[in-house]
């Protein structure tokens, strides 16, 4: 079975919304528009998107301060609640987009549970990378425009903070 032309669009905005990309949000709120896919059908995907997008940051947050004895095992725990199918396939494309393994893999046991076929899932991955190669596109061209401004203001030495 293959995703319907609506699913792939509310999955899509679910991956644009989950990478922080305006550029793909807005394309595909475009698009998922134009095959009619209900407001409350968007509302839900965005609101999907963000929940799996907060219980990534939450995830790390707790393993970040796992060392000080400080980290929760709870964070992005979930749910044992019953899923839709479209919310299924938009948590494990925003799981994907956000590189949320915790989320993903409960996403990918849930979707098993409601009957999704893993070639729909292979869709929703190759969407999903597709989505977080164009992101991260748009951010390296911004930062490329900067970067000669960056290099006159950085002071000398050496730097701080992540190598790279």
């Amino acid at each position: 079975m293959a995703l319907t032309v609506t699913e792939k669009e509310l999955v899509a905005v679910g991956a644009s919304i989950a990478a922080g990309c305006k550029p793909c949000t807005d394309y595909h709120l475009r698009e998922v528009r134009k095959v009619q896919a209900s407001d409350g059908e968007i509302r839900k995907a965005i609101a999907d998107a963000v929940r799996i997008r907060r219980e990534a940051t939450a995830i790390m947050e707790s393993h970040g301060l796992e060392d000080r004895g400080a980290g929760s095992e709870t964070a992005g725990a979930g749910s044992s609640q019953e899923t839709t199918r479209i919310e299924e396939l938009v948590c494990v494309a925003a799981a994907f987009a956000v590189n949320c393994t915790a989320s993903l893999d409960r996403h990918l046991k849930a979707s098993q549970r409601v009957g999704i076929a893993e070639e729909e899932l292979g869709e929703v991955a190759r969407l999903s990378a597709f989505i977080k190669k164009m992101a991260a596109s748009h951010v390296e061209k911004l930062a490329a425009l900067a970067e000669p401004a960056q290099r006159a203001q950085r002071p000398e030495g050496p730097s701080a903070g992540c190598p790279g």
